[in-house]
């Protein structure tokens, strides 16, 4: 790469060539050709280089000032505007500019100022930016094309506070899956998260590549971004093991007049706490599968699913009514989400699919001798999933655990919702999971 330098015009050296360009005479060795597949990138110092770049399509015969595209929660993102957040460092909002503070206060870096979006409605799944042909690999060359799988958010519950208390923690378990069994430089994230209509707050288990790091394997970090192109901090990755359990969590720290403050991190995993403050307040709650560069169904992780459970709302000192709305925009691979919970405790369990099943299976409760519980089940759009089959499976010795009824309701926009009762004639505690299908 040749470097352009526009800020150090340079002086004329002995017997240098001067030329005529626009803008008038300059130093010959100061001009640089750009041939047909070239571009012109702004690299980090402010300089300029050419360097192999292919040419959006429209743009043929056109000059482009081309910058690096790099990944990261919410797609494609110009490289310039991500930033690692130091361990022991803070984001602040205040006065309408991202700063990076030391915890004395300092200013570490100013990241200019915060783009607000239009309020009322959430950033993401809409300003996802996804890419319209191959990622290019370290080196610029292209891969070939492939098949067009679905990219972006590809299923996720949501959940809108709507409480007039803000959100004050949101946690969630999971555990991290398999490997996939076919690699195709595909990038996978998992994450719980909040968000308003110009950021997501969120802690995010990726396989593959991004922004922050990556490759072939699982890793966590904190991330707080904006989408289309805007800015995307995040903490350094550090790499976990299919099996271990993960908990996001997500907590309200303070609020003043200027904003709301906030704690991103993955529970008993150093240098993943992402701290913010005065920021505007987060109120839209998601559980997701995001992916892109998917070529095949088994780039997925060679599992049926992963569940999103033990996930716990809090809107100040309590836990709010809430109901999770599953949406499932990309379906290639039988992808859905199914959401379940007791009518009477906590805030629902979110199983995220990757293909489709001859019967699902809910994760884990566990009754009381004696005891009966009710159950409610949500699939995405109508809901209706037609005639369904649902029993409580006893996972430890037990005696009869009986389903006494399955119902279902109809709500006033549409939406189905299967139920189901559980009893425990036994003398003992069991632990159980629901599973069910189609009659």
């Amino acid at each position: 790469m040749l470097p352009l330098d526009p800020t150090d015009p340079g002086g004329v050296a002995d017997g240098e060539d001067l030329v005529i360009t626009p803008g008038g005479p300059r130093p010959k060795g100061k001009v640089q050709p750009v041939s047909p597949g070239q571009a012109v990138r702004r690299t980090p110092d402010g300089t300029y280089s050419v360097v192999s770049e292919s040419l959006p399509e429209g743009n043929e015969g056109g000059l482009i000032m081309a910058e690096e595209q790099v990944l990261t929660p919410g797609g494609l993102r110009p490289k310039s505007l991500v930033y690692l957040i130091q361990p022991g460092a803070v984001l602040d909002g205040a006065g309408g500019h991202h700063r990076m503070l030391d915890s004395s206060g300092k200013v570490l870096a100013d990241f200019g100022i915060i783009v607000a979006k239009p309020p009322g409605k959430p950033l993401m799944p809409g300003d996802v930016v996804k890419p319209t042909g191959p990622l290019l690999p370290p080196g610029g060359v292209a891969k070939p094309p492939v098949p067009a799988f679905g990219s972006g958010w590809i299923t996720y519950a949501s959940w809108t506070n709507t409480t007039g208390t803000p959100v004050s923690l949101f946690s969630t378990r999971w555990v991290v899956p398999p490997a996939p069994s076919t690699q195709s430089g595909q990038t996978i994230f998992l994450f719980n998260g909040i968000q308003n209509s110009t950021m997501i707050y969120q802690p995010v288990l990726q396989w593959g590549g991004s922004a922050a790091g990556g490759g072939n394997y699982w890793s966590v970090a904190s991330w707080y971004a904006d989408g289309q192109g805007g800015q995307a901090f995040h903490t350094n990755l550090v790499q976990v093991n299919p099996g271990d359990v993960l908990i996001g969590v997500m907590t309200l720290t303070s609020q003043s007049a200027q904003g709301f403050s906030y704690n991103c991190q993955f529970q008993g995993i150093a240098n993943t706490s992402l701290p913010i403050q005065n920021v505007q307040e987060l109120t839209w709650c998601v559980e997701t599968l995001e992916c892109y560069g998917i070529t095949k169904c088994s780039d997925y992780p060679a599992t049926n699913k992963t569940q999103m459970y033990a996930i716990n709302m809090q809107t100040g000192s309590t836990h709010p009514v809430m109901v999770w709305s599953p949406t499932t925009p990309v379906s290639d691979c039988g992808q859905h989400t199914l959401i379940f919970d007791e009518d009477s405790a906590g805030s629902g369990e979110v199983d995220l699919w990757y293909s489709s099943s001859p019967f699902w299976t809910a994760g884990f409760g566990s009754i009381g001798a004696g005891a009966s519980q009710d159950w409610w089940f949500s699939w995405g759009g109508s809901g209706d999933q037609g005639p369904q089959f649902i029993q409580a499976e006893p996972l430890n010795a037990s005696g009869e655990l009986v389903t006494t009824q399955i119902a279902e309701s109809l709500d006033s926009s549409g939406h189905l919702t299967y139920h189901a009762t559980v009893q425990n004639t036994g003398s003992n505690a069991v632990y159980f999971q629901w599973r069910g299908g189609g009659r």
